[in-house]
């Protein structure tokens, strides 16, 4: 093997240094994914033993890719998600609940588990147990698995049964030790009659990776499972390491997806999703809307993306139906009845606390001092009759929250964008934050007064990919306010041309990956679109100024 070329320093905050460190885990046999989660020490270890005089670290050799016990480096799972090596001889069927393991409250379709006592970060325990030596049983469990929700202490896990029949819910910590984990919980979990099932686990650890998995047994010993996924649990409130997130919108009805595909391959923290995930145009029923969400989530794009990360996500209009044919303000009872159909349609099937007649979708979670994701409803709160583009109270608590916020990015997910968009633009206008302009004054004047740095906005449903100064003049701190659009599926011609407006740094109407690093350190935020036949189309640094 040709000894790699090695950076003189491997760490989150020099983009360029971990790229050419990728490198070097490509040339060890270590993919992309697995060496970027490695983080700073573990690849900086890496590379440094890819350097010694042999070039290569010997057999038995620490490589230097321990995460803090909570992974390492190995094979792919149906989800795309790394995992040790396994030992297909090893006995898959432990059932033994971990001495952190008690009985949870149930509720139909929802569950939330109750251990965890005085301490917040239990320890598990390590059991015998391989789970990628079980069978998929695709029919069975069609759909992605999904986590949400992510806080330092817990998790939202949600998953379709189509049998509606209880099966076994296990989270874990991977191992150095082939064919053994280290179980964190094990609950028995029961979907609603509709195969839909939400759990939250709490009881777990700050800034972790865990994996998970649902199995179907006989009594005595484990038959199946569904796809593996994993997720990270938010950040200790006290941290500032940087934060990486993959985001995406306006999928479309193709199924295929190859930017998906391509971020698939990327690390990141969080995946957030700015809207119009299914389009579900022409659904009625509540069954109508079911089906429309098990094509898109069966879709293998959606189970990979998913599989690697929790996600926020907030809707746009194709989450009912194209907005031309829906009024927000309408009285009429057909219209209402579809609109609640499909509402508790989002919520049943996605790891998203509400439901059933709870359908407030606005909410932030802080990812220590580093980033607050702030998730905003920028659609079915709108009062077209008052120029209200938000309730009032969704308005209060956004400014409250902004205000409050102790850290160092406020990134406001936001389905469509608050952007000046150039004159051609404008005939769209009254969908969005510009045809709403007293709402938006509110805002901007209110990030002015207070002097709120760092807000940087996240949208979709133009698609198209760009990024913005959300004024095209002005020196005030809202005008030089960052904006980046995203998206995963359809395009847009007039995309290209964004860039020939001062204020757009980037544009693009093809779908692209995009993936961003926060990092506090160097008050800067990574901004990559990823072309999905390969490479980077944009890959920059920004700063607020």
């Amino acid at each position: 093997m040709t000894e790699p070329e090695c950076p003189e320093n491997v760490v989150p905050a020099a983009t360029d240094a971990v790229e050419a460190a990728a490198e070097v885990g490509s040339e060890l046999g270590v993919d992309r994914r697995t060496f970027l989660r490695m983080g700073a020490g573990a690849a900086a270890t890496l590379a440094v033993t890819a350097c010694a005089d042999d070039g290569v670290a010997g057999d038995g050799e620490d490589t230097g890719t321990d995460t803090g016990g909570d992974d390492e480096v190995g094979s792919t799972d149906e989800t795309g998600t790394e995992t040790g090596s396994s030992d297909d001889t090893t006995d898959s069927t432990e059932t033994e609940t971990t001495e952190t393991t008690e009985e949870s409250t149930e509720t139909e379709g929802e569950e939330t588990d109750t251990t965890g006592g005085e301490d917040p970060c239990l320890e598990g325990e390590i059991i015998d147990f391989d789970p990628e030596a079980l069978d998929y049983e695709e029919q069975l469990f069609p759909l992605a698995v999904m986590a949400g929700e992510m806080r330092p202490e817990s998790v939202m896990l949600a998953v379709y049964i189509d049998d509606a029949q209880p099966k076994t819910l296990r989270v874990w910590l991977p191992t150095d030790t082939p064919g053994q984990v280290e179980l964190v919980k094990e609950m028995e979990v029961t979907p609603n009659a509709d195969g839909y099932l939400k759990v939250t686990v709490d009881g777990l650890c700050p800034g972790t990776w865990y994996r998970y998995g649902y199995f179907t047994s006989d009594g005595q010993s484990f038959l199946g499972r569904s796809l593996l996924g994993e997720v990270r649990t938010a950040i200790a409130e006290d941290s500032l390491e940087p934060v990486v997130v993959a985001m995406s919108a306006c999928n479309g009805s193709s199924f295929d997806w190859p930017a998906l595909d391509r971020t698939a391959e990327e690390y990141y923290d969080v995946f957030c999703h700015l809207g119009d995930m299914a389009y579900n145009d022409g659904a009625f029923s509540t069954g109508e809307y079911r089906d429309r969400w098990k094509q898109y989530l069966s879709a293998q794009g959606f189970k990979d993306v998913y599989g690697l990360a929790g996600l926020y996500a907030t809707w746009d209009d194709h989450e009912i139906t194209d907005n031309s044919d829906f009024d927000r303000e309408t009285n009429d009872p057909n219209e209402l009845e579809k609109k609640s159909n499909a509402l508790n349609a989002y919520f049943e099937v996605l790891p998203i606390e509400g439901g059933e007649g709870n359908f407030q979708l606005w909410r932030s979670f802080r990812w220590g001092l580093t980033a607050e994701f702030i998730v905003l409803d920028c659609r079915y709160e709108r009062l077209p009759s008052q120029g209200e583009y938000m309730t009032q109270a969704q308005m209060d608590w956004l400014k409250q929250t902004l205000l409050d916020s102790p850290c160092h990015f406020k990134v406001i997910l936001n389905s469509v964008p608050i952007t000046n968009m150039p004159f051609i633009w404008d005939i769209a206008a009254s969908d969005r934050w510009e045809g709403f302009p007293d709402s938006r004054s509110e805002l901007l004047n209110f990030i002015d007064d207070e002097q709120i740095e760092n807000i940087w906005f996240i949208s979709g449903d133009f698609h198209v990919c760009f990024v913005s100064r959300i004024e095209s003049m002005g020196a005030n701190l809202a005008a030089r306010t960052r904006e980046i659009a995203v998206t995963g599926g359809n395009t847009n011609i007039l995309g290209s041309s964004l860039t020939l407006s001062g204020h757009f740094d980037y544009g693009a109407g093809q779908p692209r990956g995009c993936v961003l690093t926060f990092d506090p350190s160097t008050d800067s935020v990574n901004c990559r679109f990823i072309n999905p036949d390969g490479g980077d189309d944009y890959n920059e640094d920004l700063t607020q100024d």
